[in-house]
């Protein structure tokens, strides 16, 4: 008698946000990982606390957590090293052009006297500019809490750098969001470039 056997299923891993009621999840692969992990600055910006704020690599279709962190995930070869190349699209059937029959020329109409020219308009007042908090943020401004705002540019190797950093384990703290890891740049600059550091100091009294 042949016993039947029965095949282990192959689990199907995804990245998958693990806020409540939040169904953000992303393919599981390095691309993937950096793609929920910055998604999880929406959170902090909705005020979810940082403990809340978790993403892990389950199964698709049970939920089972496969693995915690990327580290663990490549340890246990659940990551896919290439993303799936798109299908080619069909290129369209290119039909032959009709032909163009020319079109009469219309006999010139007959000349009228000039109209008299209109007075000059006035300018056009100036626009109001934007209110405050609207738009770009030219000059810096500060909330009730003490938070500076203010509109900069960075370039995109910011992020990917900041992105970076967590993959490869530099920055322990899986969980920081760009602006904190921003602001640790700026001081690190102070302390190992400019050898600067603020510090209270009391202030000397003036001879009158």
């Amino acid at each position: 008698m042949v016993e039947a056997t029965e095949t282990a299923r192959k689990p199907a891993p995804i990245w998958r946000c693990q806020v409540k009621d939040c169904t953000f999840s992303k393919p599981p692969t390095v691309h993937g990982y950096n793609q929920i992990a910055g998604h999880q600055l929406q959170h902090a910006k909705e005020g979810i606390p940082k403990v809340k704020r978790l993403f892990y690599l389950v199964d698709r279709d049970t939920g089972e957590v496969l693995a915690q962190t990327l580290a663990e995930a490549r340890d246990k070869g659940l990551l896919e090293l290439v993303a799936p190349k798109p299908e080619p699209k069909p290129e369209p059937e290119l039909k032959p052009a009709p032909e163009l029959k020319p079109e009469p020329v219309p006999e010139p109409p007959e000349e009228e006297p000039p109209e008299e020219e209109p007075p000059e308009e006035e300018p056009p007042e100036e626009e109001p500019k934007a209110k405050k908090g609207e738009g770009k943020l030219t000059e810096p401004q500060v909330s009730s809490d003490g938070i500076f705002k203010y509109t900069i540019a960075l370039p995109s190797d910011a992020f990917t750098l900041f992105n970076l950093a967590k993959s490869t384990g530099l920055e322990k703290d899986t969980d920081k969001p760009f602006d904190e890891w921003i602001w640790d740049c700026i001081t690190a600059r102070y302390k190992y470039d400019y050898k600067r550091q603020l510090i209270l100091a009391p202030l000397q009294e003036e001879k009158i």
